[in-house]
């Protein structure tokens, strides 16, 4: 269960955000996580509702108007190896995709499965060991 929620600014066509959304799912499989483990959202903001340092920390070059802010909600206990495939694969991915690495912005989150549900009425299921 990652669930990835892309921030950006509006603007995007379909075909960029489907491309996005497909790089995103081939990391998280890349990264060990089941091919039908896919939830996604993307939230498109106004040029004025999305405030971001061109160049923190240090970067090589400024950001550009195609930067994503990605924050992925894992399961708590979720190893340290896994979240830096996880990040290695979404920078790759989305590299291919058109997304240039400098643009990527990744933050994890982490949630106790007995506090969520995947549908259904029922609390999620303990998070199987890999």
């Amino acid at each position: 269960m990652p669930l990835f929620t892309v921030t950006m600014k509006a603007g995007r066509a379909a075909d960029e955000k489907n491309a996005i959304s497909r790089a995103i799912h081939e990391a998280s499989v890349k990264a060990g996580y089941p091919a039908d483990d896919m939830f996604q959202r993307f939230l498109c903001l106004e040029q004025a509702d999305l405030k971001v340092d061109l160049n923190y920390p240090g970067l090589p070059k400024p950001r550009t108007e195609k930067m994503l802010m990605i924050e992925v909600l894992v399961s708590s206990g979720t190893d340290a190896d896994r979240k830096t495939r996880l990040l290695a694969a979404l920078v790759e991915a989305l590299d291919d995709a058109g997304t240039d690495p400098n643009d990527i912005m990744v933050f994890f989150g982490e949630i106790d499965r007995a506090h969520s549900s995947f549908g259904g009425g029922r609390l999620a299921p303990p998070v199987a060991k890999v």
